[in-house]
């Protein structure tokens, strides 16, 4: 098989285990493609960006500003309305002239935009809050590289899921030992890695 939208690569998890040849390449590469949808159920997103555009509408909550999935970059980025709640987008918004998106300089920092913003001093549009999917949204989502600290989360819980393999009964260690150790949950330290990027839920909009 081959790894889909994962957050580290066969060799990175190969390395980081410190072993070669390719007995275990299926098996690596099921945990790495595991550990990463994962991490994307506990982060709330995801940290790949879609391979082309892709149109969204979102219901506004507020004239100004819209909160939106992560937009990976404003390449591609269209921002259209629907004036007259018909399903026809007719009105083109142009980036910097009628609205900006934030976080600023997401990009260069290699994070993704999260909000639209109308500028209010350029621009008479305005997001129409009464209006059901009055904005559509045609960019590439996610993240437009894998943060460092997802990239050793997910080498962190893909070697506990390929060491599942090799206990059956979810125990690690002995009773002589005394060492116990759940297989099956997602390891604390990838936990705290994943912390920080934790996605506040979106509410009052359609996605």
């Amino acid at each position: 098989m081959a790894i889909t939208n994962g957050y580290t690569t066969l060799s990175g998890i190969k390395a980081y285990m410190g072993i070669s040849g390719s007995a275990q390449d299926d098996n690596l590469e099921r945990a790495v493609e595991t550990a990463s949808r994962q991490i994307d159920k506990i982060a709330g997103r995801k940290f790949w960006i879609d391979g082309s555009v892709v149109v969204r509408t979102f219901t506004p909550v507020t004239t100004y500003y819209l909160d939106v999935p992560d937009i990976a970059t404003t390449t591609g980025l269209i921002v259209k309305l629907d004036t007259n709640d018909n399903g026809t987008y007719d009105t083109t918004l142009t980036l910097n002239t009628d609205y900006y998106v934030t976080p600023a300089n997401a990009e260069d920092e290699s994070l993704p935009y999260e909000c639209i913003k109308i500028l209010d001093t350029r621009s008479s549009e305005r997001f129409d809050t009464t209006i059901v999917n009055n904005v559509q949204v045609t960019a590439k989502y996610g993240f437009a590289s894998v943060p460092k600290d997802i990239e050793t989360a997910c080498l962190i819980q893909a070697l506990r899921l390929f060491k599942r393999k090799d206990t059956p009964f979810n125990t690690y260690g002995s009773d002589s030992t005394g060492v116990s150790e759940l297989f099956s949950k997602v390891d604390p330290d990838a936990l705290q890695l994943i912390k920080g990027y934790k996605k506040t839920t979106l509410t009052g909009q359609i996605i």
